[in-house]
């Protein structure tokens, strides 16, 4: 897939012709939030829960959006319409507009709206087969009293540090720990793990994005019999743990094999990942 046109405030334009000013306040501060989206032949997994979270983010930063839902809902169709495309990730990203100089937004201008397509991030061909790696960084997440983690923030800063460090230790993930030292979530995706058949996930109290995908996960366990649970771990339970898996609209349902040097369970994508994961592909290509 080659899209070659993005949406820029009301107007498809070549994406060689796509150009936000640097006075932008997504570029200046990270000001804004945003939204990353999966689309199977022709239609996005879960639109409408992407946009209303869209909105509750520029609501929780006091950004004020004259768009409608439907509208925004319609610019990601058009978009992908317009490239003709099928299967893609789509990301809308909405800042608070230019500056006016200074951090204050009492006087900023009209936000700034832009939609991309982008190819489905590619893995390794092994990743699902065998599992990638993750690492217990440093970095840990920030405190919802700091910032609310059921926003998506465009500064991705304290994600993108984690990463870093787990990729500088060898590893393929970052696993990031709230400000209480229990288990949060990944660099970009919730966190799975299972033991004895039963499904165990940090609850949203633990500062954790209330993942998209992460809930159809939860929606789709007890219809396979498998239970639930969402509540705080800590890092030494993970050694009590058989399973281990990520989830993001971007890489779906991604089995973990090791953690820290130590292999999880089997150190191979178990029985549990594996009904669920085609569960999920199920759901997802059925719209």
């Amino acid at each position: 897939m080659n899209p070659t046109l993005v949406y820029l405030n009301g107007n498809f334009v070549p994406e060689t012709e796509a150009c936000v000013s640097v006075f932008d306040r997504g570029f200046l501060y990270g000001d804004g939030v945003f939204e990353t989206m999966r689309s199977y032949d022709g239609r996005i997994f879960r639109l409408w829960q992407h946009i209303r979270r869209l909105l509750e983010s520029a609501d929780l930063i006091g950004l004020r959006l004259s768009h409608r839902p439907e509208q925004l809902a319609e610019i990601c169709v058009r978009l992908m319409k317009r490239n003709d495309t099928q299967d893609c990730i789509l990301r809308l990203s909405v800042t608070r507009g230019k500056s006016t100089g200074g951090v204050g937004i009492a006087h900023v201008a009209e936000p700034t709206i832009v939609a991309f397509l982008r190819s489905p991030r590619s893995l390794p061909a092994d990743a699902y087969s065998n599992g990638v790696s993750a690492k217990i960084v440093s970095i840990r997440r920030t405190a919802s009293s700091s910032l609310s983690a059921r926003m998506k923030s465009m500064n991705f800063l304290n994600n993108i540090l984690a990463k870093a460090e787990a990729e500088s230790g060898g590893a393929d993930e970052a696993i990031i720990l709230n400000q209480t030292g229990y288990v949060a979530e990944a660099s970009t995706a919730n966190i799975f793990f299972v033991r004895d058949n039963c499904l165990v996930t940090p609850s949203l109290k633990c500062d954790i994005l209330a993942g998209i995908t992460r809930s159809a996960v939860l929606e789709l366990a007890p219809a396979l019999g498998i239970q639930c649970e969402e509540r705080g771990i800590t890092p030494s339970e993970i050694v009590e743990f058989s399973e281990c898996f990520l989830s993001s609209s971007g890489v779906e349902l991604l089995p973990i094999r090791k953690i820290d040097g130590s292999v999880v369970g089997a150190g191979k994508p178990g029985p549990v990942y594996a009904r669920l994961h085609e569960a999920y592909r199920d759901l997802v290509r059925k719209g």
